[in-house]
This record gives C-alpha cells, structure tokens and sequence, in this order.
C-alpha cells in the first residue's frame, strides 16, 4: 500500500510540472472553446466529464486544471494523466490525455480438489473488476499457500499467470499444485509437570497419524483444531485447579524431506488451587444448605471451573422450578496467590417471580395444537417452572411426529408473564413400507406394513402389518386413541392372525382384542387389556407328545394388566433414563386356564463423551392352574435380535428327543451394551448377551428345569441401529461364547422397531 501510495505521488507532482509546461502556449484567462479525453478505453469519457469542472465557453485556469487532474486521479482507475491545450482562430482547445490502470478481466483457478473454487476466491484479491496492482499477485500466492497450510498442505505450489488484452483488461490464471496432506509425526509438550503427554493429548482433536488415518484423516495438521486444542488443553487444567496455567503458541516443525510434521505445546502450569470456603449470599426463599447440598463443588476440593458451571447452572435451575425463571446467579471468587486457596461465594438475586403467558405453536402444519398443547407440562396463567419446560420437550419429541422441537421462552405482555413459544419441524408420519431379511432359521423373511401414527394430524395411530417367512405368517390390524378426548386416558383396539412353525409344533391362531390405559404420574402408567383367540396346534409327532406339547384346538380368554414407569429422555434413541414393565396375563375366563408373568428393567446412563451405557434385565415365569398345564403356544422361546443375539430358537431352551425346541416355562435375559450416538439417528454399538429358558422337555443338556444362573448361554457382537423414514431398524452379529456341538458360530440379526 505504501508503495502504491509513493508511485501516486510521483505521479502526481509529475503531471503538475507537464501542466505547467503545456500552459506556455496558453494564456490563462483564454475562454475554452474545446474540451475533450483521449486514451480512455474501459472509462466511459462521459464518466471522466462529470468530474472536470473546466467546460467550453469557461476561461482557462491553471488552478481549476490542477483540481479536475485530481478528481480525474480519484476515480483510482488511471496511472497517468497530461493535459495539453492549443489555441486556434477559432478559440483554446485543451484535451485530457489519460492512461488507464489495466483492470481485471476473467479469474481461472486450476488444480484444486481439496478446495472449493469459491472458498479461494474469497482469500484473494484478484477479483473480476477490480484494479489491478502488482503486489495482488504476491498477496494472493500469499493467501493461497496460507489456507493449503492450515489444511496440512505445507508441499503445495501455486503459480499465476496474467495476459493482458485489447481492452486493457488482464485475464489471470490461477495453477495450484496441491500435493498430499503431510502428516503429524508427533505431538509432545514442554514446561508439564503436573500432568504426562498422554493425557494431555487426550484432551486433544490434533493426534498423530497411526495406521488407522487413512480411514478418518486423522493425523492430519489442521491450524483451526489446534487453536481450539489449546483451548482445551487450558480448560483441562482449570478442571484440576490451575486457575493460573498459560498455554502458549505452538512451535510447528516440518520435516520436507520426510514429510512430517512435529507440534510442541510450551506450557506454564503454575500452582494448582483448592476451594478454601464455599457459602451462599443473597436470596433464601431456597435455603442455603439445600443450596450446598445440590453443588457437586465441595468445601476443600480442587478448584473445577466446568464443575463450577454445571453448578451454577443447577441453582438456576432450582429457581426456575420455583417460579423465578430470570434468576441471577454469580459464582465470585476471591484467589489467594499465598495460600493457594479460593474462597467461594454463590450470590443469588432470584428477581421476580413469573408466570406462564401464552404458549403458542408454530411449524405444525399438520399436527393439531391441542396435540402439541396436552403434552405440556405447563398451563397459561400458572407459576412457571423450568423442570416442567424440559420436560415438556422430552413428551413432545417422544410422540416422534418431528424432526426437530425448539421451545422459546420471551418477556410477555407484563413484566411478571413469559411467553412459550414451541416451533416444531414435522416428519413423515405415515409409511408404507416393504423388506426383506434373512436368518438361519427362518430363510427368507418378507415383511410389508402400512402405518400412520398421526392420523388427520389427531394424534390417532392405525397399522397393518403382514410378516412372511418359512416358519411364519403373521397379519395384524391395530388401533390406538393414545388420549382418549385429550385426557390422560389411552385405547386401543387389534385383531390378528399368526400361523407360527416352533419346529416342534405348528400353532395358528386367530383373534383380536381391546385395551385401556392411565397415566397415573408424570413417568408411570395403568393399562388393563382384554383378548380372545382360538390357537389350534399341529405337527407334533406322537413320540414327543407330552402333557404340554400335543395336538388340539383350544381358545384363551386374558385379562392382561400392565405397568410401566419410563423415564427416558427420549424413547428412539435414549440417552439416560429408566424403563420398568410389569406386566400379567390372567388367562381362564374361558379356555386354557394359566398365568404369565414378567418383570423388565432398561437403564440408560451417558458414560464419557457422547458414550452411552444400556442395561436390560428380563425374567419371565408362566404355569397353569386349576389342573391344567401351561400350553405349548404359551411357553417361552428366546434367539433372536430383541432377545440373546447370536442364537436362535433352536439353540436356547429344552428340547424334544428330535432335538427341536419346545420353550419353557420360566426364562432369564440379561443385555448390555455400549452405544455410540454418530449423528442423531444412528448408533453403533457393541453387546454382552446372556440368558436362558428353563423347563420340563426331553433334551435339557443346555438348561436346567428350575432358574438357574449357572446354565446361561452367553454371546457378543456389535451391530447399527438407525432411524430410518420407515421407523427404527438395527443389523447385528452375535458370536456364541459357549458354542456347542452342531450350533454355528454366530447369528446374523435384522431388527425392525426398538431394541429392548
């Protein structure tokens, strides 16, 4: 720029003597009979008028030449300007002779893959228009290496080209070489005592390279995830009490001839903090020792300061729950360089107690408010509470009508009002859907279903499903009105149709029934369910027919209670949370006369990072009563992708003299897994299985008759699960741990639905 700024000026006085010299052979005070621009060819001459005020029929003035010189040089499109004037019979004729400043035409960047066109054209100054200079072409080579660098590109070449045309306009063309990304040979720190290398790098996006890199482009110098990097470095000390750490700019070194790339971190730790005294100033309408007791801070612990957010946050939240949704709580800290101790105040100005205004929909084109309104904890004119905003959330995001749910909370028409504004993005609720899968003991497997969980946007649910394989047919309708009248109270009705092969025996039955239910609290719910059906059973041969197993036609009459408390935070892909379901079947209204019972537990607990833990716990008991025995078609079967992955049903439980299964009466689950969340609805994870069903059968060697927790089959295996537009689905393998003779290693699963 300086430069540019010293050829004006040179330029400038220049034009000044020439002036003065052209002004011998003109009088000033000469009137102008004549005025004209010649050597402009981009410069409209009209343009260079409108800024000369020395016209034809003006008298000539030294001074007023010199001002129009300048007006003419502001425009910043001319490197050199003369003025020369001749006197003729008929008057002064004075002419602007002008050299244009070549500006640029078209802009070609070639040889770029890594980069998009218009991200270079955005770092460099050579755009189509604009003035050209010299020092742009140095200046983008400049910007243009400086971005392939932050990118791990250190080998990359650029070469510009320029060609001027007629016109005086210069056509640039931008060559980039961009070679290969060099690797991070090694990240290390200098001046850490406190903590090693390894850990602080665990705190760290920038990793060396390794022999996986070619998979996620790890490894790889990026100068933007550094910056954050150190930031983060920084953070982890003020976790463990180094309120005082520096983390200085890193020193890069790069090896060209070996292609790598050396990082180290100089780091200041300096001493490391405890909490001297911790006390709660301002409001009590929250009594201060509640206050202590909700703090994960603690008199005498290391200084934390993400701790210290999360706590503060808490309050806030205790606040909000109590109406005072503007609360203001402020950590204040007082250091003692000395001592290296913190003392520790929360000062709290609880501010006005508020209530809810309007809560108004936005984004449900569909979805009808009332559907949105009765899944609010929150009603317009009562005490707002913050727990009951997020909760709020959590039951809308589970009806899985939309995509995305945003509550906003704004001041309302009074001071002492705020208003709920919930914007919600809607999903396809409906489906048709058709698929196949395949197992080893059921081939084939066809399945199509057409659902709406959202009917005419009322919140109604309608299905039919049809499920087609070598062992099963199964067909069914079902209803269900999951607030009958916009009240707490659900129903629903089905009719079904199965013809299901056990391999010991066939079974088909037919019916249907119906069911009501209760939230009872705001995470637990009563349902009681009715059914009927007739279940007629084949194929059992005359050598394994036994009390239980035989062939007949019999009809079952259930009552069929059920419990749940389900606190997840969300149902498609929890998180954290609890699931319970007791549930009982009472069967002898009419028919078969037997009882079921089973109890199931699911825990969800976020582990590190974005890592989820999931437990599931099952255990089942049935018998009959009343001189009767449990039916076969009644009996428990386990193998499969929601129950011990990795067997099938004819790996678990007792079985006849041919070896097929034939269930039993009581059964064991237990599933763990280790889940990890990639985007919003997909998840990998990795699972332990174990279980068992127990009973009476001819072939026990792989179970016991009674419980018991030393004959379980165990397995392994990781698989997906992924939301898809036609609901959940999972693929899974699963690797017996305790293969037996004649069983294969594994079992391939595809799962449509929830996993536990």
């Amino acid at each position: 720029m300086a430069k540019f700024a010293h050829q004006f000026f040179v330029a400038f006085f220049a034009m000044i003597f020439l002036l003065s010299a052209s002004f011998v052979s003109a009088q000033e005070g000469e009137i102008i009979q004549s005025l004209t621009i010649a050597g402009n060819k981009r410069i409209d001459e009209s343009t260079i008028l409108y800024y000369v005020k020395s016209k034809p029929g003006t008298v000539l003035s030294k001074l007023q030449i010199r001002k129009d010189i300048e007006q003419i040089f502001s425009l910043g499109q001319f490197k050199d300007i003369q003025v020369e004037t001749n006197s003729r019979p008929d008057g002064l004729e004075v002419q602007f002779f002008v050299e244009e400043i070549p500006s640029i035409g078209d802009v070609q960047i070639i040889g770029n893959s890594k980069f998009e066109t218009n991200d270079i054209r955005e770092k460099i100054g050579l755009r189509r228009g604009a003035t050209f200079n010299e020092h742009l072409i140095k200046e983008s080579k400049k910007e243009i290496l400086k971005a392939y660098e932050e990118k791990g590109f250190f080998f990359a070449e650029t070469r510009i080209e320029t060609n001027k045309d007629q016109n005086n306009l210069i056509d640039v063309v931008i060559r980039i070489r961009e070679g290969k990304k060099v690797k991070i040979e090694k990240v290390r720190f200098s001046g850490n005592k406190a903590f090693k290398d390894k850990k602080l790098i665990a705190q760290m996006e920038t990793r060396a390279g390794n022999w996986l890199s070619f998979l996620d482009d790890s490894g790889v110098y990026q100068k933007d995830t550094l910056k954050l990097d150190l930031f983060r470095i920084e953070g982890f000390y003020q976790d463990n009490g180094y309120l005082r750490v520096k983390v200085l700019e890193p020193r890069i070194d790069v090896n060209k001839k070996a292609r790598e790339i050396h990082i180290i971190i100089p780091v200041e730790e300096g001493p490391q903090f405890r909490i001297k005294s911790l006390v709660v100033k301002g409001d009590d309408t929250i009594p201060h020792d509640e206050i202590i007791k909700s703090l994960r801070t603690k008199k005498g612990d290391i200084y934390n300061v993400s701790q210290l957010r999360e706590d503060i946050v808490t309050v806030t939240d205790l606040y909000s729950a109590k109406g005072y949704a503007y609360a203001d709580v402020n950590p204040i800290t007082k250091i003692d360089d000395q001592i290296l101790k913190v003392d520790l105040s929360i000062d709290i100005d609880k501010g006005k107690k508020v209530y809810v205004g309007k809560i108004n929909m936005l984004g449900n084109l569909k979805t009808r408010d009332n559907v949105i309104r009765r899944e609010f904890r929150l009603k317009e004119g009562e005490v707002f509470d913050g727990s009951k905003l997020k909760r709020s959330k959590q039951r809308i995001n589970n009806l899985n009508y939309f995509e995305d749910v945003k509550i906003d909370t704004q001041r309302g028409e009074d001071q002492d009002l705020i208003d709920i504004l919930t914007t919600v993005t809607e999903k396809p609720t409906g489906s048709f859907t058709v698929g196949a899968g395949f197992s080893s003991v059921e081939n084939l497997i066809f399945t199509t279903s057409i659902a709406q969980d959202n009917l005419f946007g009322n919140g109604h649910r309608v299905n039919l499903t049809a499920s087609l394989s070598s062992i099963r047919t199964d067909f069914n309708l079902g209803f269900t009105e999951p607030r009958l009248f916009d009240s707490e109270i659900s129903a629903g009705i089905n009719a079904f149709n199965r013809d299901e092969d056990f391999l010991s025996f066939d079974a088909q039955s037919t019916g249907g029934g119906l069911r009501l239910g209760k939230n009872i609290t705001e995470f637990e719910s009563l349902s009681m369910g009715y059914s009927f059906e007739n279940v007629e059973v084949t194929g059992v041969s005359v050598a394994d027919t036994s009390e239980f197993l035989k062939n007949e036609t019999r009809t079952t009459s259930r009552i069929s209670p059920l419990y749940i408390y389900d606190s997840r935070d969300n149902f498609l892909n929890p998180s954290q949370g609890w699931k319970h379901v007791v549930a009982f079947d009472f069967a002898g209204l009419g028919g078969a006369k037997f009882t079921r019972s089973s109890y199931d537990i699911t825990y969800y607990h976020p582990l590190v990072g974005k890592l989820v833990g999931a437990a599931h716990g099952r255990i089942n008991f049935a018998e009959g009563y009343g001189g009767e025995t449990l039916p076969s078609f009644e009996r428990y079967f386990m193998g499969g992708p929601t129950s011990l992955r990795g067997f099938t049903i004819q790996d678990i439980g007792p079985k006849d003299s041919d070896g097929d299964p034939v269930g039993g009466n009581k059964a064991l689950l237990l599933n763990m897994e280790l889940q990890y969340p990639f985007t919003k609805s997909l998840r990998g994870f990795v699972f332990y299985d174990r279980g068992n069903v127990y009973g009476s059968g001819a072939d026990l060697s792989s179970t016991a008759k009674e419980f018991d927790l030393g004959e379980m089959r165990n397995s392994v295996g990781a698989g997906i699960r992924f939301i898809s537009p036609f609901g959940p689905l999972g693929f899974s393998y699963g690797i017996k741990l305790d293969r037996k003779t004649g069983e294969e290693t594994g079992e391939f699963h595809f799962s449509a639905g929830n996993a536990f």
